[in-house]
Protein backbone atom coordinates (compact mmCIF):
# COMPACT_ATOMS: atom_id res chain seq x y z
CA UNK A 1 0.00 0.00 0.00
CA UNK A 2 1.10 3.42 -0.99
CA UNK A 3 1.54 6.22 1.84
CA UNK A 4 1.88 9.77 1.14
CA UNK A 5 4.75 11.52 2.74
CA UNK A 6 4.23 14.84 4.30
CA UNK A 7 6.69 16.90 5.57
CA UNK A 8 6.57 19.33 8.59
CA UNK A 9 9.31 22.31 9.03
CA UNK A 10 9.31 23.83 12.50
CA UNK A 11 12.65 25.82 13.20
CA UNK A 12 13.75 24.36 17.18
CA UNK A 13 12.14 22.68 19.91
CA UNK A 14 15.12 23.81 22.33
CA UNK A 15 12.48 25.89 23.78
CA UNK A 16 9.27 24.88 24.85
CA UNK A 17 5.86 26.77 24.08
CA UNK A 18 3.01 27.80 22.17
CA UNK A 19 4.54 27.32 19.08
CA UNK A 20 5.75 23.40 19.63
CA UNK A 21 2.89 22.93 21.25
CA UNK A 22 1.08 23.61 17.27
CA UNK A 23 3.96 22.09 15.49
CA UNK A 24 3.32 18.37 17.38
CA UNK A 25 -0.21 18.83 17.05
CA UNK A 26 -0.02 19.22 13.55
CA UNK A 27 2.31 16.14 13.53
CA UNK A 28 0.22 14.26 15.76
CA UNK A 29 -2.87 14.72 13.35
CA UNK A 30 -0.71 13.90 10.11
CA UNK A 31 0.33 10.41 11.51
CA UNK A 32 -3.48 10.04 12.45
CA UNK A 33 -4.73 10.64 9.20
CA UNK A 34 -2.28 7.88 7.66
CA UNK A 35 0.60 10.00 6.17
CA UNK A 36 4.53 9.20 6.37
CA UNK A 37 5.82 12.53 8.01
CA UNK A 38 9.43 13.74 7.85
CA UNK A 39 10.32 16.46 10.55
CA UNK A 40 12.74 19.15 9.62
CA UNK A 41 14.46 21.35 12.66
CA UNK A 42 17.47 22.77 13.45
CA UNK A 43 16.94 21.05 17.16
CA UNK A 44 14.98 18.45 18.70
CA UNK A 45 15.97 16.62 22.25
CA UNK A 46 12.98 13.68 21.32
CA UNK A 47 12.61 12.50 25.11
CA UNK A 48 12.69 15.76 26.77
CA UNK A 49 9.77 16.74 24.35
CA UNK A 50 7.97 13.21 25.31
CA UNK A 51 7.91 14.41 28.50
CA UNK A 52 6.70 17.64 28.08
CA UNK A 53 3.64 17.03 25.36
CA UNK A 54 2.06 13.81 25.66
CA UNK A 55 0.05 13.94 22.14
CA UNK A 56 3.57 13.82 20.42
CA UNK A 57 4.19 11.00 18.56
CA UNK A 58 7.46 10.28 16.69
CA UNK A 59 7.67 11.18 13.20
CA UNK A 60 8.84 8.62 10.29
CA UNK A 61 12.32 10.50 9.96
CA UNK A 62 13.91 13.77 11.48
CA UNK A 63 16.08 15.76 9.72
CA UNK A 64 18.32 17.44 11.52
CA UNK A 65 19.49 21.08 10.28
CA UNK A 66 23.11 23.17 11.39
CA UNK A 67 22.87 26.65 11.23
CA UNK A 68 25.27 28.64 13.33
CA UNK A 69 23.25 32.10 13.76
CA UNK A 70 21.92 31.71 17.63
CA UNK A 71 19.15 34.34 17.22
CA UNK A 72 15.84 32.76 17.13
CA UNK A 73 14.14 34.75 14.15
CA UNK A 74 16.94 34.31 12.32
CA UNK A 75 16.75 30.18 12.96
CA UNK A 76 13.07 31.12 11.84
CA UNK A 77 14.28 32.34 8.51
CA UNK A 78 16.84 29.26 7.90
CA UNK A 79 14.30 27.52 8.28
CA UNK A 80 11.66 29.15 6.83
CA UNK A 81 14.10 29.21 3.49
CA UNK A 82 13.78 25.37 3.64
CA UNK A 83 10.71 24.80 2.50
CA UNK A 84 9.07 23.98 -0.73
CA UNK A 85 5.65 23.25 -1.81
CA UNK A 86 4.13 19.48 -2.17
CA UNK A 87 3.05 17.63 1.26
CA UNK A 88 4.52 20.45 3.17
CA UNK A 89 3.13 22.05 6.37
CA UNK A 90 5.57 25.12 8.25
CA UNK A 91 5.05 25.51 11.94
CA UNK A 92 7.37 27.93 11.99
CA UNK A 93 5.43 30.96 12.76
CA UNK A 94 5.63 33.38 9.33
CA UNK A 95 4.73 32.89 5.60
CA UNK A 96 6.92 30.31 3.90
CA UNK A 97 6.77 28.17 0.56
CA UNK A 98 4.98 25.42 2.15
CA UNK A 99 2.02 24.43 0.99
CA UNK A 100 0.05 25.35 4.48
CA UNK A 101 1.69 28.09 6.74
CA UNK A 102 0.91 28.19 10.62
CA UNK A 103 1.23 32.04 11.12
CA UNK A 104 1.92 32.87 14.86
CA UNK A 105 2.41 36.59 13.93
CA UNK A 106 3.65 37.58 10.62
CA UNK A 107 6.99 39.11 11.76
CA UNK A 108 7.73 40.24 8.16
CA UNK A 109 4.40 42.24 7.92
CA UNK A 110 4.96 44.07 10.87
CA UNK A 111 5.14 47.64 9.79
CA UNK A 112 1.17 46.91 8.60
CA UNK A 113 0.82 47.16 11.91
CA UNK A 114 0.26 50.99 12.11
CA UNK A 115 -2.74 51.00 9.38
CA UNK A 116 -4.74 48.93 12.72
CA UNK A 117 -3.15 51.60 15.21
CA UNK A 118 -1.18 49.11 16.87
CA UNK A 119 2.03 50.37 16.32
CA UNK A 120 2.07 52.35 19.91
CA UNK A 121 2.79 49.22 22.06
CA UNK A 122 5.27 47.40 19.45
CA UNK A 123 8.90 47.66 20.47
CA UNK A 124 9.79 46.10 17.33
CA UNK A 125 8.45 49.24 16.26
CA UNK A 126 9.31 52.03 18.41
CA UNK A 127 12.53 51.31 19.74
CA UNK A 128 15.70 51.58 17.41
CA UNK A 129 17.39 48.53 18.04
CA UNK A 130 14.94 45.99 17.62
CA UNK A 131 13.85 47.43 14.18
CA UNK A 132 17.55 47.18 13.40
CA UNK A 133 17.24 43.88 14.53
CA UNK A 134 14.41 43.19 12.22
CA UNK A 135 15.48 45.22 9.28
CA UNK A 136 17.29 42.08 7.60
CA UNK A 137 14.72 39.41 8.21
CA UNK A 138 11.83 41.96 6.50
CA UNK A 139 14.21 42.51 3.80
CA UNK A 140 15.23 38.87 2.82
CA UNK A 141 11.89 37.60 3.61
CA UNK A 142 10.46 39.43 0.91
CA UNK A 143 12.98 38.29 -1.09
CA UNK A 144 12.06 34.40 -0.59
CA UNK A 145 8.31 34.54 0.08
CA UNK A 146 6.83 37.52 -1.64
CA UNK A 147 5.50 34.83 -4.39
CA UNK A 148 4.66 32.34 -1.46
CA UNK A 149 1.10 30.35 -2.37
CA UNK A 150 0.64 28.80 1.06
CA UNK A 151 -2.33 28.05 2.52
CA UNK A 152 -2.23 30.80 5.31
CA UNK A 153 -3.77 29.45 8.81
CA UNK A 154 -3.63 32.21 11.87
CA UNK A 155 -3.77 31.53 14.56
CA UNK A 156 -6.46 34.74 15.45
CA UNK A 157 -8.32 36.61 13.87
CA UNK A 158 -6.57 39.87 15.22
CA UNK A 159 -3.53 38.19 13.22
CA UNK A 160 -5.63 37.38 10.29
CA UNK A 161 -6.52 40.96 10.36
CA UNK A 162 -2.94 41.76 9.84
CA UNK A 163 -2.54 39.49 6.53
CA UNK A 164 -5.55 40.57 5.17
CA UNK A 165 -4.26 44.51 5.33
CA UNK A 166 -1.13 43.10 3.39
CA UNK A 167 -3.64 41.39 0.78
CA UNK A 168 -3.31 38.27 1.68
CA UNK A 169 -6.29 35.33 2.20
CA UNK A 170 -6.16 32.85 5.41
CA UNK A 171 -8.34 30.64 7.65
CA UNK A 172 -8.16 31.03 11.23
CA UNK A 173 -7.32 27.90 13.41
CA UNK A 174 -6.88 28.65 17.47
CA UNK A 175 -3.88 26.59 18.50
CA UNK A 176 -4.16 23.57 20.97
CA UNK A 177 -4.63 24.67 24.30
CA UNK A 178 -4.78 21.64 27.21
CA UNK A 179 -7.96 22.72 28.92
CA UNK A 180 -9.05 18.78 29.82
CA UNK A 181 -6.62 18.76 32.65
CA UNK A 182 -7.28 22.53 33.97
CA UNK A 183 -10.90 22.17 34.10
CA UNK A 184 -10.71 19.74 37.20
CA UNK A 185 -9.14 21.97 39.22
CA UNK A 186 -11.58 23.13 42.28
CA UNK A 187 -10.95 24.85 45.22
CA UNK A 188 -11.75 27.60 47.09
CA UNK A 189 -10.67 31.44 45.58
CA UNK A 190 -9.09 34.23 47.06
CA UNK A 191 -11.33 37.09 45.14
CA UNK A 192 -7.88 39.23 45.81
CA UNK A 193 -5.41 36.80 44.49
CA UNK A 194 -4.72 37.82 41.18
CA UNK A 195 -2.27 35.63 38.72
CA UNK A 196 -0.53 36.23 35.36
CA UNK A 197 1.48 33.99 33.63
CA UNK A 198 4.50 35.78 30.78
CA UNK A 199 7.78 35.32 29.93
CA UNK A 200 9.64 38.48 31.64
CA UNK A 201 10.52 40.36 28.79
CA UNK A 202 9.97 43.91 27.52
CA UNK A 203 7.72 43.40 25.14
CA UNK A 204 5.08 42.03 27.51
CA UNK A 205 3.93 45.22 28.38
CA UNK A 206 4.51 43.70 32.40
CA UNK A 207 4.29 47.95 32.90
CA UNK A 208 0.41 47.03 33.16
CA UNK A 209 0.46 44.69 36.02
CA UNK A 210 2.55 46.78 38.22
CA UNK A 211 0.46 49.91 37.60
CA UNK A 212 -2.66 47.92 39.23
CA UNK A 213 -0.87 46.38 41.83
CA UNK A 214 0.12 50.20 42.80
CA UNK A 215 -3.43 51.71 42.55
CA UNK A 216 -4.81 48.12 44.40
CA UNK A 217 -2.93 48.10 47.67
CA UNK A 218 -5.57 45.13 49.24
CA UNK A 219 -4.84 42.60 46.12
CA UNK A 220 -2.25 40.41 45.90
CA UNK A 221 -0.80 39.66 42.52
CA UNK A 222 1.42 36.97 41.57
CA UNK A 223 3.23 36.23 38.52
CA UNK A 224 4.66 33.11 36.93
CA UNK A 225 7.32 34.33 34.90
CA UNK A 226 10.01 32.40 32.78
CA UNK A 227 13.13 34.03 31.78
CA UNK A 228 13.73 36.39 29.16
CA UNK A 229 16.96 36.84 27.30
CA UNK A 230 17.66 40.43 29.78
CA UNK A 231 18.84 39.55 33.41
CA UNK A 232 19.43 43.18 33.47
CA UNK A 233 15.63 43.82 32.80
CA UNK A 234 14.50 40.86 34.56
CA UNK A 235 16.62 42.47 37.52
CA UNK A 236 14.26 45.77 37.14
CA UNK A 237 11.21 43.73 37.53
CA UNK A 238 12.54 42.37 40.80
CA UNK A 239 13.06 45.62 42.12
CA UNK A 240 9.97 47.55 41.04
CA UNK A 241 8.06 44.31 42.76
CA UNK A 242 10.07 44.53 45.83
CA UNK A 243 9.43 48.08 46.23
CA UNK A 244 5.51 47.53 45.45
CA UNK A 245 5.31 45.09 48.44
CA UNK A 246 2.08 43.28 46.71
CA UNK A 247 3.69 41.86 43.73
CA UNK A 248 5.09 37.97 43.86
CA UNK A 249 7.35 36.73 41.36
CA UNK A 250 7.64 32.97 40.63
CA UNK A 251 11.01 32.82 38.31
CA UNK A 252 10.93 29.82 35.78
CA UNK A 253 7.95 27.90 37.46
CA UNK A 254 6.64 24.38 37.69
CA UNK A 255 4.07 22.95 36.47
CA UNK A 256 2.71 22.30 39.80
CA UNK A 257 3.04 25.96 40.84
CA UNK A 258 0.51 26.80 38.02
CA UNK A 259 -1.88 23.99 39.55
CA UNK A 260 -1.10 25.72 42.78
CA UNK A 261 -1.86 29.13 41.62
CA UNK A 262 -4.86 28.29 39.31
CA UNK A 263 -6.70 26.38 41.76
CA UNK A 264 -6.14 29.93 44.61
CA UNK A 265 -6.26 33.18 42.62
CA UNK A 266 -10.12 34.46 41.28
CA UNK A 267 -8.81 36.97 38.55
CA UNK A 268 -6.15 36.10 35.73
CA UNK A 269 -5.23 39.20 34.54
CA UNK A 270 -3.12 39.72 31.16
CA UNK A 271 -1.01 42.53 30.88
CA UNK A 272 0.20 42.29 27.26
CA UNK A 273 -1.32 44.82 24.70
CA UNK A 274 -1.64 43.05 21.20
CA UNK A 275 -1.12 39.64 22.41
CA UNK A 276 -1.64 37.55 19.23
CA UNK A 277 -3.46 34.55 20.82
CA UNK A 278 -2.93 34.07 24.29
CA UNK A 279 -2.74 30.28 25.77
CA UNK A 280 -2.24 31.24 29.59
CA UNK A 281 -5.46 33.34 29.10
CA UNK A 282 -7.71 29.81 28.10
CA UNK A 283 -5.69 27.74 30.24
CA UNK A 284 -6.92 30.58 33.56
CA UNK A 285 -10.24 30.19 32.07
CA UNK A 286 -10.20 26.47 32.10
CA UNK A 287 -9.34 26.52 35.61
CA UNK A 288 -12.35 29.04 36.42
CA UNK A 289 -10.86 32.36 36.68
CA UNK A 290 -11.84 35.44 35.01
CA UNK A 291 -10.15 36.82 33.09
CA UNK A 292 -9.33 40.63 32.67
CA UNK A 293 -7.36 41.34 29.04
CA UNK A 294 -6.43 44.22 26.96
CA UNK A 295 -8.69 45.48 24.56
CA UNK A 296 -6.38 44.50 21.43
CA UNK A 297 -5.04 41.49 19.49
CA UNK A 298 -6.55 37.72 20.01
CA UNK A 299 -7.09 37.87 23.17
CA UNK A 300 -9.83 40.36 23.22
CA UNK A 301 -11.81 39.29 20.15
CA UNK A 302 -11.24 35.69 19.94
CA UNK A 303 -10.96 34.43 23.76
CA UNK A 304 -12.54 37.08 25.82
CA UNK A 305 -15.21 37.97 22.69
CA UNK A 306 -14.90 41.45 23.29
CA UNK A 307 -16.78 41.16 26.93
CA UNK A 308 -18.61 38.40 26.26
CA UNK A 309 -16.43 35.73 28.21
CA UNK A 310 -15.01 38.44 30.60
CA UNK A 311 -13.04 42.05 31.25
CA UNK A 312 -11.01 44.38 29.34
CA UNK A 313 -9.40 47.33 29.91
CA UNK A 314 -7.78 50.24 27.22
CA UNK A 315 -5.55 52.36 30.23
CA UNK A 316 -4.64 51.54 33.90
CA UNK A 317 -7.89 53.19 35.31
CA UNK A 318 -10.17 51.02 33.47
CA UNK A 319 -7.84 47.69 34.69
CA UNK A 320 -8.37 48.64 38.00
CA UNK A 321 -11.95 48.64 37.99
CA UNK A 322 -11.99 45.32 35.12
CA UNK A 323 -10.14 43.52 38.10
CA UNK A 324 -12.71 44.65 41.05
CA UNK A 325 -15.70 43.50 39.07
CA UNK A 326 -14.08 40.30 38.66
CA UNK A 327 -13.11 39.63 42.16
CA UNK A 328 -16.74 39.75 42.60
CA UNK A 329 -17.99 37.71 39.40
CA UNK A 330 -20.05 34.66 40.44
CA UNK A 331 -19.89 32.72 37.54
CA UNK A 332 -17.26 31.31 35.31
CA UNK A 333 -16.08 30.76 31.81
CA UNK A 334 -15.06 27.24 31.85
CA UNK A 335 -17.29 25.33 28.97
CA UNK A 336 -16.04 28.26 26.71
CA UNK A 337 -12.11 26.96 26.67
CA UNK A 338 -13.28 23.47 25.15
CA UNK A 339 -13.69 25.45 22.03
CA UNK A 340 -9.67 25.73 22.30
CA UNK A 341 -8.81 21.97 22.92
CA UNK A 342 -6.43 19.45 21.11
CA UNK A 343 -9.18 17.79 19.74
CA UNK A 344 -10.87 20.71 18.42
CA UNK A 345 -7.60 21.93 16.89
CA UNK A 346 -6.88 18.41 15.54
CA UNK A 347 -10.72 18.19 14.28
CA UNK A 348 -10.21 21.55 11.81
CA UNK A 349 -7.33 20.18 10.75
CA UNK A 350 -8.33 17.05 9.45
CA UNK A 351 -11.17 18.58 7.65
CA UNK A 352 -8.58 21.41 6.21
CA UNK A 353 -5.92 18.94 5.02
CA UNK A 354 -8.89 16.62 3.59
CA UNK A 355 -10.02 19.37 1.38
Amino acid sequence: MFVVEFTLYHHSFEVLGGSERVAIAVLNTLKSMGFKVKLVTLHIDVEKVKKWDKNFVMPDEIVVKKFPIKFGLYKALFTSMLTRPGNTFSTIGDITNADYSYIHFPWSLTDNLKIINAEDNEPYIKKRKMRTYFLPYKYVHRIFFSKSKSKLLANSTWTGKILELSGYSYEVLYPPVEVEEYLKIKGNRDPKLVLSISRIAPEKNLENLFSVAKALKDFTFVLLGSSGRSKKYLEEVKSISGKLGNVKIVEDFTHDDIVNYLSKAKVYFHPKVNEHFGISIVEAMSAGLIPVVHKSGGAWLDIVKEGKYGFGYSNVEEAVNAIIEASKYENDFRDVTLNFSFDKFKERLSKILAR
